[in-house]
């Protein structure tokens, strides 16, 4: 009888979940391992929602551990360390070593910080700020609701600072604002501090949009700080920019841009100038075809796409074929992902902002052309719709 195929699965991100569920038709054809730090992984899209209080941190989360039994999956619970792609062996961090004929990697990406502020992010304090990447998710939740407990009434100084102004960023810093004021009442001159590299909120799309969301930010009461580049942190918790300029935090969550894991760097993988993995068309590595990869930590050189949960979540289901696939020893073929895709940024309260093509709508998107009564209603109408795909994406699984 001829031996399954060993494929590993590092990682119970987005694009691993359909990998997961398909699985449980291949037990007479592969040998399944996922190996994850965590047990559950939280649903990206629903995270702003956490944060401002709209849904409990347990509505979010997905179980990949049950998952993977219901597959008959053996589940491991640690993080990868090393990779030897010549011996087709992985290192986990508390010794183990796993052998594999097929290897997926889908392991996300942290925020990049400098060299100087990263031993402060391990620790995650400073003197008395609390500090958090917005990835992984369960730290982040952790500590944003150690954070509001222990703010019961009005602050008496500053409030929280988010770092990092993209998508993700802007988000973020929207909750917390609406959950602050939910908390606290109304603060003057702003609850939230929102530092931006850049001399305006995302400089890569049409103006347009950051201004409509540098209103949303001005009309929650989010203070946005342009071109705060945050290069170290001092005690007793004070973030200090590249030109000087020095702000306190009780609490501070990172939302920079993505860098990929430490460990790729050894790895002996091709990787792009910022150490992500370089994949081809079929999600395969360019330099090892029995290693795939998706997700976050992954650069599909034909296709280029932003770092966001929904590339991820759109490749699951043909990395999940190419897998099988190669397993099978077939060819695995192309995929093609969408060239742009609809963003629901939320604002907060139940509202957002849908961004497509350059355009945007809802909200302040949409108040000097419908007016704001009618802006605010698209607004909420956007957020229900983008609850009830979220809620559904989570239910799927």
């Amino acid at each position: 009888m001829t031996a399954r195929p060993r494929l590993l699965l590092l990682g119970g991100g987005h694009s691993h979940l359909p990998v997961i569920a398909a699985a449980r038709d291949w037990q007479d054809t592969v040998d399944v391992t996922l190996v994850s730090p965590h047990t559950r992984t939280a649903y990206s899209g629903m995270v702003p929602g956490v944060i401002a209080g709209h849904y409990p941190a347990e509505a979010c989360l997905i179980d990949v551990e049950k998952l993977a039994t219901r597959s008959r999956i053996r589940f491991v619970r640690d993080a990868a360390r090393a990779l030897d792609p010549v011996q087709r062996t992985v290192q986990l961090d508390d010794g183990r070593v796993l052998g594999y004929d097929l290897l997926s990697i889908d392991v996300g990406a942290t925020p990049t910080v400098p060299e100087a502020v990263r031993p402060a992010m391990d620790l995650g304090l400073c003197g008395t700020m609390a500090l958090a990447p917005c990835k992984p998710f369960p730290l982040l939740i952790e500590r944003v609701e150690r954070f509001f407990a222990a703010q019961p009434g009005p602050p008496g100084g500053v409030g929280p600072c988010v770092v990092g102004a993209g998508l993700a960023g802007i988000e973020v810093a929207l909750a917390l604002a609406h959950r602050s004021r939910a908390v606290q009442g109304p603060v003057p001159g702003g609850v939230v501090r929102l530092l931006a590299g850049d001399e305006r909120l995302l400089p890569a799309q049409p103006r347009r949009i950051g201004d409509a969301l540098g209103r949303a930010c001005r009309e929650a009461g989010v203070e946005v700080v342009y071109r705060a580049r945050v290069v170290a942190i001092d005690a007793p918790g004070t973030l200090v920019c590249a030109d000087g300029r020095r702000f306190d935090a009780p609490l501070a969550l990172v939302a920079t841009g993505a860098c990929a894991p430490r460990w790729l760097s050894s790895s002996g993988l091709a990787l792009d100038r910022d150490g992500f993995v370089r994949v081809g068309a079929t999600l395969a590595s360019l330099s090892h075809p029995e290693v795939f990869a998706a997700g976050d930590c992954a650069s599909v050189q034909p296709h280029p796409r932003p770092r966001a949960g929904v590339y991820a979540v759109r490749q699951g289901p043909p990395l999940a074929a190419n897998l099988l696939r190669a397993a099978s020893g077939e060819a695995p073929e192309a995929f093609v992902p969408q060239r742009d895709a609809l963003a629901l940024v939320s604002l907060g309260p139940r509202a957002a902002i849908a961004i497509r093509n350059g355009f945007a709508i809802g909200g302040p998107a949409s108040r000097d052309w419908i007016g704001d009564g009618l802006a605010d209603t698209l607004a909420r109408r956007l957020w229900q719709w983008k609850d009830r795909i979220d809620r559904t994406f989570v239910a799927r699984w």
